[in-house]
């Protein structure tokens, strides 16, 4: 077995022990460190799933660069708080090549633009959220079928608060006491950067959104590579 997979093993095995020891002692476990092991877990099984898949290089190519493109886009427009294109570019990305490759290049965006931003607890949640909006992304486009501009926007809005409120969720359970006001006030202190979130993807994905899939599209199918036997040759 290899040890990434024996990594993952463990990683499964702390996560259900951990969440033994949630149902059993609920007033003393430790929340953050529950939904981080079992975050990371989650993750996990889907990189180690995606890995099994045996993607060709071609593909792999591609899934680097859209997620060097999102880092970029994510570092470039740094000064403008919660207006990044990551969420657009990552749902693209799942629209045009799959739930797999579009997780990957969520999950990927996610680790290498922490780099710049600060890695922590909370990148496995960003990990598995913006590789969230990349597997819904390739429902979205399954069969080959480009969604339209208005299902893209609606499609990026409501996925770019779905990010958002997934991040508040993991500060909700790490940081602050674990009642209902303390949710929703932290909802409502995040909602203007929220909004801005909103309005950016849903306006990247209303300028750009079908173009951009048909020429990540396009070029998936230009990097595909088919070998076809000549028959009759010795």
């Amino acid at each position: 077995m290899s040890l990434s997979r024996v990594t993952l093993v463990a990683l499964v095995a702390a996560a259900i022990g951990l969440s033994a020891w949630a149902a059993l002692e609920p007033q003393s476990v430790d929340w953050g460190l529950v939904t981080f092991v079992g975050v990371v877990a989650v993750v996990g099984v889907a990189v180690i799933a995606y890995g099994a898949r045996d993607a060709s290089a071609h593909e792999l190519s591609l899934v680097a660069a859209l997620a060097a493109l999102a880092t970029a886009g994510r570092v470039l427009f740094a000064s403008l708080p919660n207006v990044k294109p990551v969420t657009f570019i990552v749902l693209v990305s799942g629209v045009a090549l799959g739930s797999g490759p579009g997780f990957m290049v969520g999950a990927t965006s996610a680790l290498v633009s922490n780099l710049f931003f600060g890695q922590g607890p909370w990148t496995p949640w960003q990990m598995l959220a913006w590789g969230a909006v990349g597997a819904v992304g390739g429902l979205m486009g399954r069969h080959g079928r480009l969604p339209g501009r208005w299902a893209l926007v609606a499609a990026g809005a409501v996925l770019a608060l779905a990010f958002d409120w997934v991040v508040t969720l993991w500060m909700y359970i790490a940081f602050t006491a674990h009642t209902w006001p303390a949710l929703i006030s932290l909802y409502a202190r995040g909602l203007p950067f929220d909004i801005a979130h909103v309005a950016a993807t849903g306006l990247f994905a209303g300028l750009f959104g079908v173009q951009a899939a048909k020429i990540v599209a396009r070029f998936r199918v230009r990097t595909r590579v088919t070998f076809v036997g000549l028959e009759g040759t010795s």
